[in-house]
């Protein structure tokens, strides 16, 4: 599993944000999971001289984002649009993708949009009302196309491109005029996304079938060059590509409905809100099922030397895609590491803070999910509690929906577990994690 290489923050910056809940709020009451969550450890009152917790400062806003929509309309895409009316129900393409462009058309956090056409040429801007009449079959005639690198390429070598959001939507299928490209598809691929090693951008690669009415031209050729498709479901993708916060933004706020085929490449957000939650403090002699933990300078002090001890922790991670804000994909891939100790993630303990917790809470506001951890051991005087999200390597659906003969229309694409190889390949052989956020620890012996 890859491990961070993010840089720690200096630690007085980094006590500065902890909102240490617990000792500002002595009466909050024990936050519960749904009859899941282990009784909350009781909080000891923190000694003589401890300093005040300060607040943590409030979170900058995200600067909005400038995206650019690239459609591919070729002869090999135009099954996907064909033209609609009341007996005639849209495609699952036509639905996807037209909310989609809508959703950027209108969202408040996209400050700037553009959209344009890849034909057999360079990127042709349109204005978002021809894009949506071609979404929705308006359009009677399609170009040649471009092959997928060349369209990668020529939409990643725009001047500042990698300070932007770029949306690409094609059936991938690559039909080189030259036969012996086959065998270097990671490679065209790599070469045609540079900018995304030389600029660290992020890579989101989104999948789903659609219904698809007209000429289908497959990649392999033989038996027949094209076919004519009649409904037959064939795949589709939408790559988002930019800078990690922006793509991690775009895909949580704007792309909310996005199917459940999901590949993240060099996905990183800023650092998440984050604070331990201790609450029900209790007067110290009145120990529970584990040891003591109190709040004392940004951080906390504990004793696990008898009793393990469990605490909760608030997270905001409503930066991250839809499909990993679920708790069991966190409770899968969230590390916990402690050096000289040992802390881990209790089973079943990853939630979501519910509308009522964080109305009827203002505490809770800050955060979007509940984490509960356990300090076995600590066997330093200071140690630092680190939780990260590594990122997750290629999905197993990638394989599954690849193929190396798509001449008879299939839920699969010609090779794209190359051409996401050749985008794996734009990035170290250790991913960075997603994100990193660190907590003091004391031990009170």
């Amino acid at each position: 599993m890859p491990i961070s290489v993010s840089v720690p923050m200096p630690v007085p910056h980094l006590f500065r944000r902890f909102q240490l809940v617990g000792v500002l709020l002595g009466g909050l009451s024990l936050l519960t999971a749904c009859g899941s969550e282990p009784t909350e450890t009781t909080a000891t009152k923190p000694p003589k001289g401890a300093k005040p917790v300060a607040e943590a400062p409030a979170a900058t806003e995200a600067a909005p984002l400038h995206v650019s929509i690239f459609l591919e309309y070729s002869g090999g895409m135009k099954g996907f649009v064909p033209r609609g009316g009341a007996d005639k129900p849209a495609t699952e393409f036509q639905k996807r993708i037209g909310a989609l462009i809508t959703e950027t058309q209108v969202n408040g956090a996209v400050a700037d949009r553009k959209y344009y056409l890849c034909e057999n040429a360079a990127p042709r801007p349109v204005k978002f009302e021809e894009l949506r009449d071609v979404v929705q079959g308006e359009v009677s005639q399609a170009a040649l196309g471009t092959e997928l690198p060349q369209m990668l390429e020529g939409i990643l070598n725009r001047p500042k491109a990698g300070e932007e959001v770029s949306v690409v939507i094609s059936d991938f299928i690559y039909g080189p005029a030259r036969k012996s490209d086959f065998s270097q598809l990671p490679n065209l691929i790599r070469t045609s996304i540079a900018p995304v090693s030389r600029q660290q951008l992020a890579v989101a690669v989104f999948g789903e079938t659609s219904h698809f009415y007209g000429s289908y031209f497959p990649a392999v050729k033989t038996p027949v060059q094209k076919r004519t498709l009649n409904g037959e479901k064939v795949p589709y993708y939408v790559w988002v590509i930019g800078p990690p916060a922006q793509v991690a933004r775009y895909a949580a706020e704007v792309f909310r409905n996005a199917p459940a085929q999901q590949a993240f490449f060099g996905l990183k957000t800023s650092t998440p809100a984050f604070a331990p939650l201790l609450t029900k403090l209790t007067d110290p002699k009145l120990k529970s099922s584990g040891g003591t933990v109190y709040a004392e300078n940004n951080g906390l002090t504990l004793n696990p030397s008898d009793d393990p001890v469990d605490f909760s922790v608030g997270l905001d991670l409503k930066e991250l895609p839809a499909a990993w804000q679920q708790p069991a994909f966190l409770a899968q891939h969230l590390q916990v590491r402690l050096p000289n100790g040992q802390a881990s993630l209790l089973p079943s303990s990853v939630r979501p803070l519910t509308d009522e917790e964080q109305s009827g809470q203002p505490v809770l506001a800050p955060y979007t999910h509940v984490v509960r951890l356990r300090v076995s051991k600590l066997a330093a005087p200071t140690a630092t509690l680190t939780l990260s999200l590594p990122a997750p390597e290629t999905p197993d659906w990638v394989a599954a929906w690849s193929t190396t003969n798509d001449n008879a229309p299939a839920p699969r694409t010609f090779g794209l577990d190359q051409i996401l190889t050749g985008v794996r390949q734009s990035y170290p052989t250790t991913l960075p994690a997603v994100f990193t956020v660190q907590l003091p620890l004391k031990n009170d012996k």
